[in-house]
């Protein structure tokens, strides 16, 4: 019923835009900064509403086929692992008939962080979001801070001006309607 309340209005409470970013270590030596992934750390009410909304889209996505059979990325039962395997039976079919394949590879590195906001709101509505999830989608978006943390000692308070708040729910279905629009137009 809150979260009812807050998307018929549009609301995102202020609490839930402050996030303390952390760095996990990945792999290598842990005293290589590039050996870290940075994760927003944010209110967990709002990455249950987030994860809520985000299924939400997705489902809408795909029951007005606004989604391509060949997504892989930040889909159920898909991966970079089903895809590899589609494109490794594409290609030998193909080269079993005496054709050649070209790939080109795209490194999506920082990605994440180059969503601009308009940019962002401007797909959504394309894809058919629009009234009090817009407004709430444009709301969550909007006036975030974060700070980062590295041991005990905590950065000062900084605005996030553009991108998708990594380590969110809504991220990764955010950058997805971002860049699929961006695919439409190549």
């Amino acid at each position: 019923m809150f979260f009812q309340q807050l998307l018929s209005v549009g609301y995102v409470p202020q609490e839930w835009k402050c996030a303390i970013i952390t760095p996990v270590f990945k792999k290598g030596p842990t005293s290589c900064v590039a050996n870290y992934r940075p994760i927003s750390l944010t209110c967990i009410a709002s990455k249950i509403m987030e994860r809520i909304i985000a299924k939400s889209i997705l489902q809408h996505l795909i029951i007005n086929s606004l989604l391509s059979s060949a997504q892989h990325g930040f889909v159920q039962r898909r991966s970079t692992c089903t895809n590899l395997l589609e494109c490794i039976n594409d290609w030998t079919v193909i080269l079993q008939d005496g054709n050649s394949v070209t790939v080109v590879c795209i490194d999506f590195n920082k990605a994440f962080d180059s969503v601009a906001h308009d940019k962002l709101f401007a797909r959504f509505s394309q894809y058919g979001i629009k009234s009090n999830l817009l407004e709430w989608l444009k709301n969550f978006f909007k006036n975030r801070t974060h700070s980062a943390k590295v041991g005990y000692t905590l950065s000062s308070t900084a605005e996030l001006m553009s991108g998708v708040v990594q380590g969110s729910g809504i991220a990764p279905i955010a950058f997805l309607i971002y860049f699929l629009t961006t695919l439409q137009r190549s």
